[in-house]
């Protein structure tokens, strides 16, 4: 009668160690996303443009005009923004208007801008 305890303690302790194999690997994964997302967003210059779309839909020469970049500059950006799933643009007649669609993106940049902009003197360090 004493193996059966056995049996159902290591079958218990395996499938313990399945569940937090199983964990840990959900864990890698969204690390991964995560990580994905700040190299993205680690740019100052995307940093910028994405602050600027937070207020409201621009242009390339807007953003251009608002961040102090070369348009050439300003565009490679956009692109890599865009590929990433963090900005859209959207053609208007003779214009290309950017902006956010990722919520995360939203909720990061937020409390980003909430740390370090929002009042402009405290949490400055520029």
């Amino acid at each position: 009668m004493g193996s059966p305890d056995k049996t159902d303690g290591v079958k218990e302790d395996v499938d313990g160690e399945n569940e937090g194999a199983e964990m840990i690997s959900g864990m890698r994964c969204a690390a991964d996303k995560a990580a994905e997302l700040l190299r993205c967003i680690g740019s100052p210059y995307r940093l910028l443009i994405l602050c600027l779309l937070m207020e409201k839909e621009q242009t390339v020469s807007e953003i251009c005009e608002a961040i102090g970049a070369r348009q050439s500059l300003t565009s490679q950006h956009l692109t890599r923004l865009r590929l990433d799933g963090l900005v859209e643009a959207e053609r208007r007649g003779h214009y290309v208007i950017y902006s956010l669609t990722d919520t995360v993106t939203k909720e990061i940049i937020s409390t980003l801008h909430k740390h370090f902009c929002a009042d402009g003197t405290e949490n400055s360090t520029c």
